[in-house]
């Protein structure tokens, strides 16, 4: 059986060792006495002349027996305990997956192996498993060996955006049993955990610097333009040099200087004939925002036809104005969207894909009356459709299988139907007399409608994205379709880092943009269905002046030891022997000596 102590402050009783040689060192020095014999020598008191001084310590039952009282009294003090043989406690270890905790990996290990390494010895066994709050893998750690585990922690990586650790706690709680131990590890205090978890925060204020965003877009004369947002998340000022690389070309470093929590913003030209860039930042405590990488933006290329009566014309050239990467259909590239027009008087069948117009002959004298409302729907969601004006005409046959996206009155004034998982949005009002060309909401409805489009078509785009979030694509499925490849290039000042991963078609929905800054792809096949770069730009994981350090465990060791260990069952029988000692000692130093007026006889 393993022995372990309750209370370790108890082993400050063992300064009374020394406390005791030294009062025994310290006796009194001897008196000359004249006598006629020896033999009572050893009877006399020795009485000191000039006070007490040190002298050779002298064996004696006195000495021993305080000994043994501090022994035993340390002994009852630290409260030994027995553990127990069957004894088995389990420990569940929830890890902050959060990106801030990426500056805190090397001080989070050396307290896990200190206190780990002191709770195991509550237990005869201790199995623990890791569990990263994000809940996006197999556990990092599942084991009873602390070294083993510290060395699973390595290849740990926390770069999660902050996050709710409600459902890892349940899951450790559901590991650890009732009678575990639950640990979430952090960089920040939490007032209360769920599931009975107890906090082990190891963070610390750091100042740090980092890119905060980036748009590409042409400026108001038509150039290029970068911008990038520059904050500062410490409490002092702060100096960074900066740099800009576009492939094997970088520009020299500049400086720039930051008040105390500042946002600044800097821009520049996007390199004429390049596809990407990568801003570059003095590393400091926190790597993820010190570099952002960046791609130019190309939608899908997405080709709209016309048909219908030429009466439109100037109609769908509005619309088809207000459109980002259109192209005209040709032999090799056909319509992805047609604008069409309707006729009541000769009605017929519309495109699969389709915005229809209203033809109206004549012009109509009356306007629509009635309340104009909006569905709940994403093509409409937010918009504000009150401005309105459109005059009263003949309308397009809808049904109950459409869904209708504006009423004015009882009339469907927008309506969407889906025939063979081909869409067809109709305006149900006479355009070219109306003022919808000119209203928000109308232009917002038409761009949602064809992003919508756009997003299904199968066909390359170059984006931009923060680090993981949801990539949404569009690829071939069914029999016969090849998987996706994702190929990830993590860019260094010095060396680029490549990686490539397959990704099933069943996980596609759920693919993300890498977790680290860099540039990626996506393909099918042949086919490049994404080129795209992954910066950092989640503010709140960047700021550390709300972490710092604190330890629930302190307080649960003693109920650990409780738990899987017993109290030493001759308590009793320890404090009576200490008592015994101590009476024994106190009757050899005060047992009667000879008499005063006795005198010694010659012989």
């Amino acid at each position: 059986m393993s022995l372990t102590f309750a209370n370790l402050a108890g082993f400050w009783a063992l300064l009374g060792i020394p406390l005791i040689l030294a009062i025994h060192f310290l006796q009194r020095q001897s008196k000359l006495v004249t006598i006629s014999t020896l033999f009572l020598l050893e009877q006399m008191k020795r009485e000191s002349l000039s006070g007490r001084r040190f002298e050779r310590l002298r064996n004696s039952i006195p000495l021993w027996l305080q000994l043994l009282a501090i022994l035993g009294l340390t002994w009852l003090l630290v409260q030994p305990r027995w553990v127990k043989p069957e004894s088995i406690q389990r420990i569940a270890i929830v890890l902050d997956g959060s990106a801030s905790m990426s500056a805190f990996r090397e001080p989070l290990a050396r307290k896990l192996e200190t206190e780990l390494t002191k709770l195991s010895l509550a237990a005869k066994t201790t199995e623990y498993v890791v569990l990263d709050s994000r809940m996006d893998g197999e556990p990092i750690y599942n084991g009873t060996d602390v070294p083993e585990l510290l060395v699973a922690l390595q290849d740990w990586e926390p770069l999660g955006s902050a996050h709710d650790p409600g459902s890892a706690l349940r899951v450790g709680r559901s590991l650890a049993q009732t009678t575990g131990l639950l640990i979430y590890a952090s960089d920040h205090k939490i007032e209360k955990l769920a599931y009975g978890a107890k906090l082990l925060a190891v963070g610390e204020k750091r100042d740090n610097v980092g890119f905060a965003g980036m748009d590409i877009a042409p400026d108001e004369n038509g150039e290029l333009k970068w911008r990038a947002i520059v904050r500062n998340y410490a409490d002092t000022q702060q100096s960074r040099d900066w740099l800009m690389q576009s492939g094997n070309q970088r520009t020299a470093k500049r400086t720039i200087t930051l008040e105390a929590g500042e946002t600044r913003s800097l821009q520049g030209k996007f390199p004429e004939g390049a596809e990407r860039i990568v801003l570059r930042m003095d590393p400091d405590a926190f790597a993820l925002d010190d570099e952002l990488p960046a791609v130019l933006p190309k939608p899908k290329p997405f080709a709209i036809a016309k048909v219908g009566t030429p009466k439109l014309d100037a109609a769908f050239a509005d619309v088809l104005g207000s459109f980002e990467n259109v192209i005209e259909p040709d032999d090799e590239t056909p319509p992805d969207l047609i604008l069409a027009s309707y006729d009541p008087l000769d009605p017929s069948t519309q495109p699969p894909r389709a915005v229809v117009l209203l033809n109206q002959q004549n012009v109509p004298r009356t306007f629509m009356q009635g309340r104009i409302a909006a569905e709940n729907h994403k093509y409409v969601e937010g918009l504000n459709w009150q401005g309105l004006i459109a005059r009263q005409t003949p309308g397009i046959p809808w049904d109950e299988r459409d869904s209708v996206l504006v009423w004015q009155g009882d009339r469907a004034l927008i309506f969407f139907r889906t025939l063979e998982g081909k869409r067809q949005l109709f305006l149900n009002f006479d355009f070219t007399t109306s003022n919808a060309g000119r209203l928000p909401a109308f232009i917002v409805m038409l761009h949602r409608f064809v992003e919508d489009l756009r997003q299904e078509k199968i066909a390359g785009k170059t984006e931009n994205y923060e680090i993981t979030q949801s990539v949404p694509l569009s690829f071939e499925f069914g029999e016969g379709a090849s998987p996706l490849t994702l190929t990830e290039q993590i860019t260094g000042p010095d060396e680029t880092i490549t990686g490539t991963r397959e990704v099933k078609l069943s996980q596609a929905a759920l693919l993300t943009s890498p977790d680290r800054p860099g540039f990626f792809t996506v393909l099918q096949g042949e086919n490049q269905l994404l080129t795209a770069a992954a910066h950092f730009a989640d503010t709140r994981e960047a700021d550390f002046t709300q972490a710092t350090s604190h330890s629930d465990l302190d307080a649960i060791e003693g109920e650990l030891v409780e738990q899987h260990t017993e109290a030493d069952s001759y308590w009793q029988i320890w404090l009576i022997l200490a008592l015994l000692l101590i009476i024994l000692s106190w009757f050899h130093l005060n047992r009667p000596g000879p008499t005063a007026d006795k005198k010694p006889v010659a012989v």
